[in-house]
């Protein structure tokens, strides 16, 4: 489970990638904080997530980077990151998911242009994707797939939100006994103990 450090400033304790790119709003000191302010965050969340490479993100960001095609599509990201936000806190709680956020979804997977391509590395097979699109839109596309493969493939029971009342990430528990509460334990689990103890050993004195 992969979580915040120096060389990587975003956050990966999802299980689920869609679930990685709405945790890239968080919660910090108690003050919000937005890891895609810009468009280069937002290539750069893509090339950790492995949806883009390093040589697609240089490409990309020399197009783009600089025009305000690139800051359009970053708003749109972010605004894209709501509705899905509004759509997991729905699943977590148990509630149906919301038209709007399909419709939200579709509207995102227009941008997917491409198809499959076959190609072989080292001896290996892999199927890649070869992008047809040639706006800075084509990235909606690429989260709004990961969006659709959440909905298509995902056990929604398993879709949960830290218990810690003050963080705002989601994860999805693939634990043996599905039975995680916590985004990380280094996050939040620990505050969570240290603070259940100081609660049972102040008791104690009473």
């Amino acid at each position: 489970m992969g979580e915040r450090t120096p060389q990587t400033p975003f956050l990966f304790v999802g299980n689920q990638l869609v679930l990685d790119f709405i945790n890239t709003q968080i919660v910090l000191n108690g003050r919000p904080i937005d890891l895609l302010a810009t468009f280069s965050d937002l290539v750069a969340w893509l090339v950790h997530v492995h949806l883009l490479t390093g040589e697609e993100a240089k490409k990309i960001e020399g197009q783009w980077g600089r025009q305000a095609e690139g800051t359009q599509t970053v708003e749109q990201a972010r605004a894209f990151r709501v509705t899905l936000r509004e759509m997991v806190e729905r699943i977590a709680a148990g509630r149906s998911v919301p038209p709007a956020a399909i419709e939200a979804i579709n509207e995102m997977l227009r941008y997917r242009i491409g198809y499959p391509q076959l190609t072989r590395r080292s001896g290996k097979f892999e199927q890649g994707y070869q992008v047809e699109s040639q706006g800075a839109n084509q990235l909606l596309g690429l989260l709004a797939e990961a969006a659709s493969n959440l909905l298509c493939t995902c056990d929604f029971s398993l879709i949960k939100k830290c218990q810690n009342p003050l963080c705002v990430l989601f994860f999805y528990d693939k634990t043996k006994n599905h039975a995680r509460h916590w985004c990380s334990m280094t996050i939040c689990g620990n505050r969570s103990k240290v603070a259940a103890h100081y609660r049972r050993h102040r008791s104690q004195r009473r």
